[in-house]
């Protein structure tokens, strides 16, 4: 074979041309790395373009970490700032709850503590950088007013610090100052201090009192039950049993009324039932049992009665009390129908009855009209002084003076007062004649001191007969009642046990002289039927409306049958309200599993629309405008907004278009159809511009006047069985689900002294309030919110509690802190580890790479040079 001079010119080419690339390539490795281009090198291109992007994700995550380290730096800052103020409130609080203090240094104490809350508010406010650090996702609006309310949210701001792995780094102002503690436990408390009757008044009830003196000692679970109801005599062995009437809501949730009697008259003190007796069966009706105990009753110091949740992170029970030895001759056991013969079946009519009733709770709430008639109760001991049992307030919730006008008390309709009865005593001892039904006309200038003066002439006609106005009450006296007289006593020391024939009665009536409901029951005695509190353009709750299965404040989504616990199948409520132009309604919501609705009882016409009667559905409503659907709801299906829906169109009855109203107030009304369906949401649509409705940030109901304050409204909104305890068979009242409220909204219920749930500004005013007006102890004597204040001593477990909710929030600000300090050191570490490794895939070694480079080089030069020696070879050679 012939090789041409064509042949090894091309392949002396491609050598040269191969090691040429050869030592360029090599020569370019010089520069730092083993490829420029991804072609030079696919697997080394795409390793590398990984660890690129691994390198510039875990760079991204150290900024972020090191930006939320930051972030929980100074929120650090702040909540070490606020566990510091705290202490110092905390040393001041106990300062003022020991009780040595005058006036003038308890209240520098307060203001000293007020100064306190305001840089704990201050703190709340933190911001850095033009952010606020408290306020959730909300960071460029401040997030608590000067009244602690919040304006931020519950968000958190989370840093990205890998694939899937996303970490919360602030802390937000509602789990920092809201929330709820799963470890704490909710305690309540009467607020009526109770004393030792007998040490009290020896002289009536203890004739071997060693002294005589009467000395106030606070009421031991040791004491007899007669020591803690009272007596009107010296006889221990006949005093009628004592009936309790107790409405409440167990620890699970559940609510229940209970009624017993239970012995006071003894002959061996020894075999007497005692306060502990009382405690025990207070303590079964929670639930205890002779093996366990859901809850502890005690009396404390003051003689409360108090109860503890022995679980915790439940906020569940209430607890209202009254008792009586009253006998209604109506609830008689043998009477056709028979009764339950346990008291009375009406708790109603212990108002009028006459009996002395004895109160456990109170709170400064209008309760609703709910006697005909009311009768004065004697003093057990002071005979001569009797006391019509209600505290006369006005429409306003002041307490009535003697130039009040009985029209701002009583209710529209009432015209007239009977006053029936019987005399006071004629001479000492004797009792005076029945009194002739008299008329007492109401006009536009009738005064209390009127009545006053009227029920003097009539009781004291025959007699010496004094009428007394105190705190609201009328109190009469009779003057010729004698005195105890043992000869071995002061005349001065001795009490008034002679007896009296006084007895007043006062029947309220309608124009036409028909007995109406005039009278309230007094505020110790109501429970749930009462007004909600006011404030400006704000009508205000007591009761937080919680989910039972999970312990949280419902929301306007939740449904009222998650709070109730049970069907509300067969459950009517009743309101009783003014709406925002003052228009007195009334009316009921009856829930029912066919489609609940809410009917009005009077007035009978609105803006020339008849009203009265008509059953209204409870609608589903959507968006805003407001779309309805055209079925009424279940009854265990209705939220909280449909409940404030329905009662928003009531509180803007007065304002609605005559038009609408006979549209939607129509028997033969079909919500399907577009005309009453438009009307039903124009109402709807023109209540939410005059009235808001809605629950709080504990979740408790409001009403907001968005037009006018002070407001015009009034509102009332309890169950219908509020006053029935009537026993079944069995010997309960709550067999039947219906006879107890399934859910309450405004009640005279037990004081709140702890609970699992936190408003921290809201308590700390509180705490601050108590120190102000000098309450110690739950409740007040003044009627004011100073009754429901817990007092100083309970202000102490209370502000403890949320020290330790700021310092778990603290706890876990730290444990933030530290994980992103772990995910900034272990981010570097991986970076290093990124970068080592991508060294290694794409940096050049030098040493290697120049030894490549000379090996080539030489390789070079030698084939240049035999290519050269070749090139000059020819045929003269081989000759």
């Amino acid at each position: 074979m012939r090789i041409g001079t064509s042949s090894r010119y091309t392949t002396m080419q491609y050598q040269q041309n191969k090691t040429q690339n050869l030592l360029d390539r090599t020569l370019s490795q010089m520069n730092g790395l083993k490829i420029q281009y991804g072609y030079q090198g696919t697997s080394i291109f795409n390793k590398t373009l990984g660890l690129d992007y691994n390198l510039t994700t875990l760079s991204q995550s150290h900024a972020l970490a090191t930006n939320a380290l930051t972030y929980t730096k100074h929120t650090d800052t702040a909540l070490s700032d606020l566990t510091k103020n705290m202490d110092q409130f905390k040393t001041k609080l106990v300062q003022g709850a020991n009780n040595i203090h005058s006036e003038t240094s308890r209240l520098a104490i307060a203001k000293d503590l007020k100064s306190i809350r305001d840089h704990f508010l201050t703190l709340a406010n933190t911001s850095v950088g033009g952010e606020y650090i408290f306020g959730g996702t909300a960071t460029t609006r401040m997030p608590f007013n000067a009244d602690g309310s919040y304006n931020g949210n519950n968000a958190t701001l989370n840093a990205l610090l890998g694939s899937n792995n996303s970490v919360a780094y602030n802390i937000t102002g509602a789990e920092l100052f809201f929330g709820s503690d799963n470890d704490k436990s909710r305690m309540i408390s009467t607020n009526i201090p109770k004393f030792n009757q007998s040490k009290l008044n020896p002289a009536i009830m203890d004739p071997n009192h060693p002294t005589g003196v009467s000395e106030e000692v606070h009421i031991t679970a040791a004491d007899t039950l007669r020591d803690l109801v009272g007596d009107n005599d010296a006889d221990t062995s006949n005093n009628p049993p004592e009936v309790f009437y107790i409405t409440g809501r167990r620890a699970d949730g559940s609510a229940f009324k209970s009624k017993f009697s239970m012995d006071v008259a003894y002959t061996d003190k020894n075999q007497a039932s005692t306060v502990q007796d009382l405690l025990d069966k207070i303590g079964r009706e929670f639930g205890n049992t002779e093996v366990s105990q859901v809850v502890d009753v005690t009396v404390n110091k003051w003689g409360e009665i108090e109860i503890k949740d022995l679980t915790g992170g439940r906020s569940n029970i209430e607890f209202y009390m009254v008792s009586s030895s009253y006998q209604d001759p109506d609830n008689d056991i043998n009477a056709v129908p028979p009764g339950d013969g346990v008291g009375t079946a009406d708790i109603d009519r212990l108002l009028n009855s006459g009996v002395k009733v004895n109160t456990y709770v109170q709170s400064p709430y209008l309760g609703t009209f709910s006697s005909e008639s009311i009768t004065s109760v004697e003093d057990y001991n002071d005979h001569r002084v009797h006391t019509i049992p209600t505290t006369f307030r006005t429409h306003t919730n002041e307490i009535a003076k003697t130039n009040t006008l009985l029209s701002d008390i009583f209710p529209n309709g009432v015209n007239s007062i009977t006053l029936s009865g019987t005399e006071g005593n004629t001479a000492l001892d004797t009792a005076g004649a029945a009194v002739a039904p008299t008329n007492f006309a109401i006009t536009p200038a009738s005064t209390v001191q009127d009545l006053m003066d009227e029920i003097k002439r009539v009781y004291g006609a025959n007699g010496d007969v004094d009428v007394q106005f105190a705190e609201g009450k009328i109190i009469v006296v009779d003057n010729n009642v004698s005195k105890k007289n043992p000869p071995d006593k002061d005349d001065k020391e001795l009490p008034y046990i002679g007896t009296s024939s006084l007895s007043v009665t006062l029947t309220a009536n309608d124009a036409a002289g028909n007995p109406v409901n005039g009278f309230r029951n007094d505020y110790s005695v109501e429970y749930d039927r009462v007004g909600f509190s006011r404030s400006g353009g704000t009508l205000s709750s007591n009761v937080s409306q919680i989910v039972r299965s999970t312990n949280e404040y419902a929301t306007m989504e939740t449904k009222l049958s998650e709070v109730a616990g049970v069907s509300l199948d067969g459950h009517t409520y009743n309101f009783e309200v003014k709406d925002v132009n003052g228009v007195a309604i009334s009316g009921r919501i009856e829930f029912r599993n066919t489609g609940s609705v809410m009917i009005i009882n009077s007035p009978a016409q609105m803006n020339g629309q008849n009203i009265a009667g008509i059953e209204i559905p409870i609608l589903q409503a959507n968006g805003n405008p407001p779309q309805v659907g055209g079925n009424a709801t279940p009854a265990n299906d209705v939220t909280y907004q449909q409940l404030a829906d329905t009662l928003g169109m009531v509180m803007n009855l007065s304002n609605s278009n005559p038009g609408d109203l006979a549209a939607v107030f129509n028997a033969g009304a079909n919500f399907n159809n577009p005309a009453e369906k438009v009307a039903y949401e124009t109402m709807l649509s023109q209540a939410k511009n005059n009235v808001w409705i809605g629950l709080d940030v504990n979740g408790q109901l409001q009403l907001k006047d968005l037009n006018r304050i002070p407001t015009r409204m009034e509102f009332m909104l309890y169950d219908d069985e509020s006053s029935n305890f009537r026993l079944d068979a069995n010997g309960r009242v709550d067999t039947n689900t219906t006879n107890h409220p399934a859910l309450t909204f405004q009640a005279n219920n037990a004081v709140i002294g702890e609970d699992p749930h936190v408003n921290f500004f809201q308590q700390i005013d509180k705490i601050i309030q108590a120190l102000e007006d000098g309450t110690y102890r739950p409740g007040s004597d003044n009627y004011d919110d100073s009754m429901r204040n817990p007092g100083i001593q309970n202000a102490i477990a209370i502000f403890d509690h949320l020290a330790d909710h700021i310092n778990k929030v603290h706890t876990k600000n730290g444990a933030q802190g530290n994980a992103f300090k772990y995910s900034i050191e272990r981010t570097e570490a991986l970076i290093v580890q990124v970068k080592t490794l991508r060294s290694e895939t794409i940096d050049t070694d030098f040493a290697e790479t120049y030894l490549q480079f000379s090996t080539l080089a030489l390789g070079y030069q030698a084939m240049l040079s035999s290519i050269g020696k070749i090139s000059q070879l020819s045929l003269v050679n081989y000759v």
